[in-house]
């Protein structure tokens, strides 16, 4: 758990917005998207929300500048609003203000924190998990905050993988991979390789569409003090193939066992008997899909991101940690990109010193 920042004492907090005026004095502990601070709730705003004076909470106020990787159709506090109390100890928002929000503070400690962020998990760990996959995939569509017009109708597998793929194309590769074509081609990264994965789409079927977080990872797990886990950021959940949230999880919790990758899928085949049945028909086939797209969508997110932080930091050190996580990142997609070889690392280091002394796009740092 991070350190709780004590609110000033000497000063009047009694609005939401200097408390979060308070908490931005402080350090943060900070996402991809979002800068959070644990603060304690003072008397006047801990009387309003029928808390203990003292009461930890987590402000969370957008990274405006971040350079959106993944899509969004909800506003986050509007979720939170549907799942509580059908997922255990879901966040509850105490204040939803223009720049921020407030949220109840998850108590426990991270997995990440508890096991590392590689590295062995623990059967009971990913036993605890299939249960929030089944309060997950239970909660009714009807619950849920309207998708977007353009949304994939209910069980339109394909679709909902052409949704995702769109994305990518138009915002990753188009809006934010602007400057970074010459980078990819020297890195042999195809051109139409989502092209050839939406061909795969057909073999997807069709299920009931749930309530995906589609970010179950170890930093987003917060474990108890009874052993119990919750989930925390619920800013990139959708509507969607259920399939494709056991894909995300087995590509981002980083899993060091092939047993543990196992019994992940087995805690979510279970979850799903109880609360989707349906949902399980064709998963086998449609996981490969979906761990293919999770693999090409990771060599275009990562391969920016690591050729952003080289281009902040551009000495040797910073050159070779970059050129290792591509090569990583390629290896780990090379079937789906129809790579027969991956550059090595001396290579890639080649292309990315190339790169940043042609053009550092700046404006898309983070």
């Amino acid at each position: 758990m991070p350190d709780v920042a004590r609110s000033a004492s000497g000063r009047d907090i009694d609005s939401w917005e200097s408390l979060y005026r308070a908490a931005g004095e402080g350090a943060p502990f900070t996402g991809y998207y979002h800068r959070n601070y644990c603060v304690e709730l003072p008397d006047a705003l801990a009387a309003s929300v029928a808390l203990p004076t003292g009461t930890p909470v987590k402000v969370r106020a957008p990274i405006t500048d971040a350079v959106q990787f993944n899509l969004r159709i909800w506003p986050e506090s509007e979720l939170l609003g549907a799942i509580a109390g059908r997922v255990d100890k879901s966040p509850r928002v105490l204040a939803d203000r223009p720049g921020f929000t407030v949220h109840s503070f998850a108590e426990g400690d991270s997995l990440s924190d508890l096991v590392g962020h590689e590295g062995p998990v623990g059967l009971p760990y990913i036993h605890a998990l299939g249960e929030l996959f089944r309060q997950t995939t239970a909660v009714p569509s009807r619950l849920l905050p309207p998708c977007p017009k353009d949304w994939p109708l209910d069980g339109d597998c394909a679709g909902f993988l052409r949704t995702l793929v769109d994305f990518t194309e138009s915002e990753v590769k188009g809006r934010h991979g602007k400057g970074f074509e010459r980078l990819f081609a020297e890195l042999k990264v195809p051109y139409d390789a989502f092209g050839r994965l939406v061909e795969r789409a057909q073999w997807l079927g069709e299920r009931p569409f749930v309530l995906l977080h589609t970010d179950v990872h170890r930093g987003n797990l917060i474990v108890g003090a009874d052993g119990r886990l919750s989930l925390i950021d619920w800013e990139l959940a959708l509507f969607g193939d259920p399939v494709y949230e056991i894909a995300s999880h087995l590509s981002r919790m980083r899993y060091a066992k092939h047993a543990e990758r196992r019994a992940a899928l087995r805690a979510w085949c279970t979850a799903l008997a109880h609360s989707r049945p349906a949902a399980l028909a064709g998963h086998r086939s449609a996981l490969r899909i979906y761990l293919d797209f999770e693999r090409l969508q990771s060599v275009h997110i990562d391969v920016i991101r690591l050729a952003l932080a080289f281009a902040r930091n551009p000495d040797r050190a910073g050159l070779e940690r970059t050129a290792t996580g591509i090569e990583a990142v390629l290896r780990a997609a090379r079937r789906p990109l129809g790579l027969r070889r991956v550059p090595n690392a001396g290579r890639i280091a080649l292309a990315c010193a190339a790169w940043q002394r042609a053009a550092c796009p700046a404006p898309y740092a983070p």
